[in-house]
């Protein structure tokens, strides 16, 4: 079972620190919010993360294998959410215009529910659950080994984008450069439908 561990790691690593929808997001929410009111949408993307771990180790991947129109459907609802939020984070006045949020953060629902319109988040946990546990009767703790290290890497790894988002937001502060850093955003969520597509 130990055999696992430095591919456990390096695979939660590499899918939960490069680009993709739950990190635009963290990185949008980070400059129009700071660090500490996107605590919450940190918290609901790990809590969705480990759900869909959890679901995975139960057989999720079978029920996507039966129904392949799942799959295109997922698709579509992520695309669709996804474009909305970049419309709302490149269009929505913030605090330079109104003196103060005009609206409020993700919070830990959103951010776990995000995770059942992200196919990205499902390929991750179907992965994971399918490739690198023992079976036979190392099974259980195999996986739950998986789902500690996403409980342990994930929220760090995410935490650099929307510390990233909070740098940003400083410059957010100006009005000469609060509306290019939206559009910025808006425009980078927007791309990251291409992980949903791809």
């Amino acid at each position: 079972m130990y055999a696992i561990i430095l591919p456990v790691f390096l695979f939660t690593l590499s899918m939960t620190i490069t680009p993709g929808p739950n990190n635009m997001l963290l990185t949008a929410s980070g400059a129009r919010f700071g660090y500490r009111r996107t605590l919450p949408l940190i918290g609901g993307i790990v809590l969705g993360i480990i759900s869909q771990l959890v679901l995975s180790a139960l057989g999720l991947g079978v029920l996507f294998e039966s129904i392949p129109v799942l799959k295109g459907l997922l698709k579509v609802f992520g695309v669709l959410y996804l474009v909305y939020l970049a419309y709302r984070i490149a269009f929505t006045p913030g605090k330079e215009k109104h003196g103060k949020e005009a609206e409020q953060p993700l919070g830990l629902m959103a951010g776990a529910g995000f995770q059942y319109l992200n196919p990205k988040a499902y390929i991750m946990s179907i992965t994971a659950m399918s490739v690198y546990p023992v079976q036979g009767e190392l099974f259980l703790p195999s996986a739950l080994l998986i789902i500690l290290f996403f409980l342990i890497i994930t929220p760090l790894a995410i935490s650099v984008w929307a510390g990233f988002g909070t740098l940003l937001g400083r410059l957010m502060s100006s009005a000469r450069y609060a509306r290019g850093v939206r559009m910025l955003l808006g425009g980078m969520t927007a791309a990251s439908v291409v992980f949903i597509l791809i």
